[in-house]
């Protein structure tokens, strides 16, 4: 039996654990919080610490409107959930949200109980053909897709044959678009380490060669866009045919859950399929009903020009930071900013440096980036104050300095 074609589970534990128990014996890991409205961790030991690790880039997880909308899910429903699969019976409510959410973004909307939960729903759907015209295409992962699509995998290689490049070489995706009459790439928008794909050139792939164009847009949704559409819907107006998008709405959106989007608006030809066939749209497991009053709470708020608005006060944001913090992605007006160090003692040092200074980050290492590439991964929030940001700049570039000078050190 052939193992380990598409990951090594012992092995990543075997390398990471210790990087692991560190992060948790520095207070890294395993913070218990009171209340972490507004971009404030209060924990129960009576700290409060900025949170500079917070996927809310917009602020918006704590907006009272939003709030209310998940007390309205509740009170109108007077349940959590219908605990029976959508296909049988469905609340209004949810078709209420998924209207909301096509009106919104200008795409066929179906919800999901999480982003990850998508991707099982339609990547082996991609891989058998389905949406590729009856023909199974070749699947090319980016080597950086996020985990949720890597870790299907397995399924999608049992259906057609399955290869990963490079980050972002276009060079050998369009190699592949020449040799291969069906091909689906598969990557994010925004990576969760910073950086976005790039767009430009793999729309001209996908007008010349076909290319089908799946991307998970967990980082770009509302943060970015007009009106929120995000980083892969808003450069365009309407819909792109061959595309599929699928995306948090616990993150810049604001609320709880996921999304696919596939189609045009009035083009649901697709949406049976998906029902019956993707496990985990038939399931009982979704959005409760006071993430669903929560989303269409977020509709309102990406329609009535709120994330727009939003959106200006995180540029002023990132611009500060690039400003006062020299990191490899600075001036790309992405939310993410990875601070690379190294070492993983190093990183776990300077993280613990900036928890004690009242600001948690993220120490990120292996499985999580590559061997040897570890870092502190930051998010930028529309909320945080100028003077905030200021205090955390030069909080990071002390500790980054002091411990230049004693790794410089004669031993």
């Amino acid at each position: 039996m052939v193992t380990h074609q598409f990951a090594n589970v012992r092995r990543q534990l075997q390398l990471s654990n210790s990087f692991w128990d560190d992060s948790a014996a520095h207070g890294l890991v395993d913070i218990v919080a009171a209340d972490m409205r507004d971009g404030h961790v209060h924990d129960r030991d009576g700290r409060t610490i900025v949170n500079f690790s917070s996927y809310s880039y917009l602020g918006l997880d704590s907006d009272p409107r939003i709030v209310a909308g998940a007390h309205r899910g509740l009170e109108e429903t007077a349940t959590i959930n219908s605990s029976i699969s959508r296909m049988r019976i469905r609340l209004a409510l949810l078709e209420e949200a998924e209207q909301r959410l096509s009106q919104t973004f200008g795409a066929q909307a179906v919800t999901v109980s999480s982003c990850a939960a998508a991707a099982w729903a339609t990547l082996p759907l991609l891989a058998s053909g389905e949406l590729t015209d009856g023909h199974p295409p070749l699947v090319v992962f980016d080597k950086n897709a996020h985990f949720c699509l890597n870790a299907m995998k397995p399924l999608v290689a049992d259906e057609t044959e399955l290869i990963t490049i490079a980050h972002n070489d276009i060079a050998a995706l369009e190699e592949l678009c020449r040799n291969h009459a069906h091909v689906a790439y598969i990557a994010d928008g925004v990576y969760s380490t910073g950086g976005g794909a790039p767009l430009a050139e793999l729309f001209r792939l996908q007008d010349e060669y076909g290319l089908f164009l799946y991307f998970d847009e967990a980082h770009g949704i509302s943060t970015l866009g007009p009106r929120g559409r995000g980083y892969v819907l808003g450069a365009y107006e309407g819909w792109r045919e061959k595309t599929l998008v699928i995306a948090s709405l616990n993150k810049g959106f604001g609320a709880s859950g996921g999304v696919i989007f596939f189609g045009a608006l009035g083009d649901d030809a697709l949406k049976n399929t998906l029902l019956r066939t993707s496990g985990p749209l038939m399931w009982s497991q979704r959005i409760n009903t006071a993430g669903l009053g929560a989303i269409v709470a977020a509709c309102d708020l990406h329609d009535d020009g709120t994330v727009d608005e939003r959106q200006k006060a995180l540029q002023e944001r990132i611009r500060l930071f690039d400003s006062l913090v020299d990191t490899e992605l600075a001036g790309d007006g992405l939310p993410i900013r990875f601070v690379s160090i190294g070492q993983e003692d190093t990183t776990i040092a300077v993280a613990r440096d900036m928890l004690g200074a009242g600001f948690y980050t993220s120490p990120v290492f292996f499985p999580i980036i590559r061997r040897g590439s570890a870092g502190l991964r930051l998010m930028l929030r529309a909320d945080l104050e100028p003077d905030t940001i200021r205090r955390f700049a030069d909080t990071l570039n002390a500790s980054l300095a002091a411990h230049q000078d004693r790794a410089e050190q004669p031993a």
